[in-house]
């Protein structure tokens, strides 16, 4: 037979086969087209159910890591750049952490002790309050805290953390008590009290430099002063000379968690005002 003719013979047996492989409606079990790997996976029931076991298993195991505390933090353990008067009403202060939106790489030097005194004006949502900058006792930070001031720094920052008939406290842009200006000043040490009214600046425990945040004594706190056995320090550098029921409203204002305001008391504005001795 010709070799063609053959050919044309072979090609007319094998069609007829092709066509009853993929003949899905048959009911022969030969008859059925069956796909390869991966698509024969698409209809193997008992694949899916374990990869939804897998799944769901993955699931409650990240939910238990995030609740044994890998996703919330210890409060018993500051970040190094965390600024805080540590403890609590009969012990310390402590800010909460926070990062701040502008940054500077120093305080430029804006005041001159020898010749001016300063105060600050500070404007909140709850009224507004003075306070009488010490030049004299605490040149450098004055100087940093004014600085900060006409760089509207503090504009628009809340006080993140109030404990009633202990402090309250801001500063902190970012509003968790991490956050600084970039730059860090260090203590000037003095033997001013922290009285009622007094206002110091806030720092990590147990360091002798601060950044931008601050905290007013709403009672004595002979624990923070210069002379307590600890190694907690903070030395006064202004005190508030009116307004000062406007700072008794902060204290009492109703908090939450981390003794954060649960509806913000906000700083809009800090006005400095320089005069001659």
């Amino acid at each position: 037979m010709p070799k063609r003719k053959r050919r044309e013979l072979q090609h007319l047996r094998q069609e007829p086969s092709r066509r009853k492989n993929y003949q899905l409606g048959s009911s022969a079990p030969s008859d059925i087209y069956r796909p390869s790997f991966p698509m024969n996976l698409l209809g193997n029931v008992k694949f899916f159910a374990i990869v939804g076991v897998v799944v769901a298993v993955l699931m409650v195991g990240g939910a238990l890591l995030t609740t044994n505390g890998f996703d919330q933090g210890d409060p018993d353990i500051l970040p190094t750049n965390t600024p805080t008067v540590s403890g609590t009403p009969d012990g310390s202060v402590t800010p909460s952490p926070t990062a701040a939106v502008k940054s500077f790489e120093k305080a430029e030097t804006v005041i001159d002790a020898t010749t001016k005194k300063y105060s600050a004006t500070v404007k909140t949502s709850k009224g507004d309050f003075v306070i009488e900058l010490d030049a004299d006792k605490a040149p450098n930070t004055v100087n940093s805290f004014v600085f900060l001031a006409q760089q509207d720094y503090f504009d628009g920052i809340t006080f993140h953390r109030v404990v009633d008939n202990f402090v309250v406290q801001g500063g902190d842009p970012t509003g968790t008590g991490g956050g600084g200006p970039g730059y860090q000043t260090a203590d000037e040490p003095s033997e001013e009290r922290n009285l009622k009214y007094t206002v110091s600046m806030a720092k990590v425990g147990g360091q002798s430099v601060f950044g931008s945040q601050f905290f007013i004594n709403l009672k004595d706190n002979p624990s923070l002063d210069f002379d307590n056995p600890t190694v907690n320090k903070y030395y006064p550098f202004g005190k508030v000379v009116s307004g000062q029921d406007v700072v008794d409203a902060i204290g009492k204002v109703p908090t939450g968690a981390g003794d954060k305001p649960i509806d913000p008391v906000v700083i809009t504005d800090v006005e400095i005002k320089e005069e001659a001795k």
